[in-house]
């Protein structure tokens, strides 16, 4: 018993390790399975990543029982509120969560940005997240440009600044 607990705490000093020392938007040159995804929002209307193209968009897989996710909500809230008469979309996908469950979650915190439902994983799996809160910044032709694992401060000029610059790139680049 002793050792499943020693395990376990390792396990999650690793994760936390891992989450800690990726806590900026980096580029990402490996692509996952799939870079897209046709997924429900909390109100039952099928979404697919194709419907925004032409905007720069931030996905953002995340989980109520998340705290890091939780906490980086109003920020990101905050974030579209900044860019919002920008191509700027920030999509928000729940991990393997009950509708009934994240639509009530959503309600109690008055949560404003679109909430896509992968009850299965199967998204989650296959755009390889293993980390919650895990956010993909793309570009207007909806390729994978960067990725953070973990919580990060949303609004640094330093990121507004690397969102605007995808905003400003010519789609034919």
């Amino acid at each position: 018993m002793k050792n499943i607990h020693t395990t376990f705490i390792a396990i999650i000093c690793l994760s936390l390790a891992q989450v800690a020392s990726s806590r900026e938007l980096s580029p990402y040159t490996a692509q996952p399975a799939t870079n897209t995804f046709d997924l429900p929002d909390i109100k039952g209307q099928q979404h697919n990543l194709d419907d925004y193209r032409g905007q720069v968009v931030l996905i953002n897989f995340w989980a109520s029982w998340c705290p890091p996710c939780i906490q980086e909500m109003p920020v990101l809230e905050r974030l579209k509120e900044t860019l919002n008469e920008r191509p700027f979309e920030i999509l928000t996908i729940n991990a393997g969560e009950k509708k009934y469950k994240v639509w009530k979650f959503v309600k109690l915190i008055s949560f404003g940005l679109p909430v896509f439902l992968d009850t299965s994983k199967e998204t989650f799996n296959a755009w390889d997240v293993n980390v919650l809160p895990t956010s993909f910044l793309l570009d207007k032709r909806g390729h994978i440009r960067y990725r953070v694992q973990g919580d990060i401060e949303w609004e640094s000029e330093k990121v507004v600044a690397l969102i605007e610059e995808l905003i400003n790139e010519e789609e034919n680049e």
